[in-house]
């Protein structure tokens, strides 16, 4: 990892010494994800469709890593994109598409069943896959649904509790400190979402398999998720109570891992001092998970999982983001000798200009009976 360390010192001297290049970007760095995220909420009447982009660029290198996968000390180079299509054809309602690819292999250490995935971590092969397609629309001026064949469990939820970070690294540490009640499922589903005033209060269900026309979705031998949340929203802070129920499609009544209940309690705040030693926002989350059957043996038993993040927007440079967060890499069980399995990562995202941002960030994770994986990065985010 000698090597690697020099490249991330690069972009954190990049952002001290180009300045000018921030300046050349077009003025406000989140200004431009913020006009995005507005898309929809207009008072046009007449059809409109917007297009999106994001390209990440990903050089690595984890340590700790068994045989499988990415060989242990080596560095690579990855990406992600996704092109994103919305359309209004009312003004209030959206219409989302969006398709991806990745090269971020299933079993390599920053892949989806990695020991250090990335929130960004996306495989594809060599195909441009459909990521999301579903559609929101107002039922009435409190009430909005959503629903489609092809979305994640986030996209139904009314809030989501935390604002860390603005772009993600290790994907254990955004899942708002309670992993399995916002698990980030991804599959077909619909949701309900109310709000009046400060409360906001949203249900939904994803099913895994509902691709499947042999199982469809909400049947015993699918694999389907319920949620429900509670969140009240104000200027400074957001604070989230929410549950899921998790089926595993296990029919034949054995303990499984995935046959669950859990509950999170999840927020943020946002301070309002000017002081750079102080940070902008905290988020913390804690959660909680009753499995439908125990069995010891297999360790299949309650856990607690638990994250807090900080944010240091505008550190040492205006539109330069500094960002630190610690939590459980796994769920925890009171379990005789079980260790702490802890998770931790800091980053510095340099704004080159007002589309472009390189972030360095390290990490480390610890898992109960594993190696610690420990590993440095440098993402590339194109947004466009």
């Amino acid at each position: 990892m000698k090597n690697l360390g020099k490249i991330l010192l690069f972009p954190v001297t990049l952002g001290f010494l180009a300045p000018a290049a921030v300046d050349a970007g077009g003025g406000d760095h989140s200004g431009h994800h913020d006009q995005h995220s507005s898309h929809g909420h207009s008072g046009d009447a007449s059809p409109s469709t917007m297009l999106m982009g994001k390209t990440t660029f990903v050089v690595g290198n984890v340590e700790g890593v068994a045989s499988m996968g990415t060989a242990r000390d080596e560095t690579t180079f990855n990406y992600d994109m996704k092109l994103m299509g919305m359309t209004s054809f009312t003004g209030k309602d959206m219409f989302m598409t969006a398709v991806r690819m990745g090269n971020f292999a299933m079993m390599d250490p920053f892949g989806m069943s990695g020991a250090a995935r990335l929130d960004t971590g996306f495989n594809s092969g060599a195909n441009l896959d459909l990521h999301k397609a579903f559609y929101r629309f107002p039922l009435s001026d409190d009430l909005q649904i959503t629903f489609g064949p092809r979305l994640r469990q986030d996209d139904l939820l009314g809030v989501w509790p935390s604002s860390y970070p603005s772009d993600p690294i290790l994907f254990v540490l955004n899942q708002a400190g309670a992993s399995d009640t916002y698990s980030k499922k991804m599959g077909a589903g619909a949701g309900l979402t109310w709000s009046n005033d400060k409360l906001v209060a949203s249900a939904l269900f994803v099913s895994e398999d509902a691709g499947d026309s042999t199982i469809g979705f909400l049947q015993d031998n699918g694999r389907d998720h319920v949620t429900t949340q509670l969140a009240f929203v104000d200027d400074s802070y957001t604070l989230a109570l929410a549950y899921t129920n998790a089926d595993s499609a296990n029919t034949d009544g054995s303990a499984n891992a995935n046959d669950y209940t859990s509950y999170g309690i999840s927020g943020t705040y946002k301070f309002s001092n000017d002081s750079s030693a102080m940070p902008s926002s905290i988020n913390a989350g804690y959660g909680w998970k009753n499995p439908d059957k125990v069995d010891d043996s297999s360790n299949i038993e309650d856990g607690k999982t638990w994250t807090i993040g900080a944010m240091w927007n505008d550190a040492f440079r205006d539109e330069n983001n500094l960002g630190f967060a610690l939590g459980t890499a796994e769920s925890h069980r009171d379990d005789s000798g079980y260790d702490d399995p802890l998770a931790w990562e800091a980053f510095y995202e340099v704004a080159i200009n007002d589309s472009v941002t390189i972030t360095p960030a390290v990490f480390n994770i610890e898992k109960n009976g594993a190696d610690d994986v420990s590993g440095a990065l440098v993402k590339t985010t194109f947004s466009f």
